[in-house]
C-alpha cells in the first residue's frame, strides 16, 4: 500500500516513519507537515491510504478529509489525534479510521494491516477481471 503520513509533530512523523518502514506491505511515499504539503503530495502521488494528524495547520479536517475523498482511486483516510474525544468528531467529517496517539502502535499497525489485506484482495480481483 502507497502511504502519505501528514503530522507537525516530528516526532510522530518519526516514529509513524520507523513503524511503517518495518512493514514490507507499506510504502511511505511521502511525509507532510501542514495541509498545503498534504494536497500538493496528494496532487502528485497516488497513494491508498493517508495517515493524518487530525490538528493539520491551514485547513480544518472535516474540510480536508472531503478533499482527500475527492481523489480517484477513492484512498482511506486514517485520522490521529492525541485527544480521544475527537475521534467521533473525526469519523463523523469522514475519516475511515479514528486512531488515539495515546493507543499503543500495534492498534494502528492491525488497522493498516487490515486495509493492506483488503487492498491486496481488491487488486486481484481487478487484475482478474481483465479481459
Amino acid at each position: 500500500m502507497r502511504i502519505i503520513l501528514a503530522d507537525h509533530h516530528e516526532q510522530s512523523r518519526l516514529a509513524l516513519e520507523t513503524l511503517l518502514e518495518e512493514q514490507p506491505e507499506f510504502d511511505l511515499i511521502g511525509e507532510a507537515v501542514d495541509t498545503q504539503g498534504l494536497l500538493q503530495l496528494a496532487e502528485k502521488l497516488t497513494p491508498n491510504l493517508f495517515l493524518l494528524d487530525g490538528e493539520l495547520p491551514d485547513m480544518p479536517v472535516d474540510e480536508l478529509i472531503v478533499r482527500l475523498h475527492a481523489l480517484e482511486p477513492r484512498p482511506i483516510v486514517i485520522v490521529m489525534s492525541g485527544e480521544v474525544e475527537s475521534g467521533r468528531k473525526m469519523l463523523k467529517a469522514g475519516a475511515d479510521v479514528f486512531v488515539s496517539k495515546v493507543d499503543e502502535p500495534d492498534w494502528l499497525l492491525d488497522k493498516l494491516q487490515k486495509f493492506a489485506k483488503q487492498f491486496k484482495l481488491k487488486e486481484a480481483a481487478n487484475r482478474n477481471q481483465r479481459p
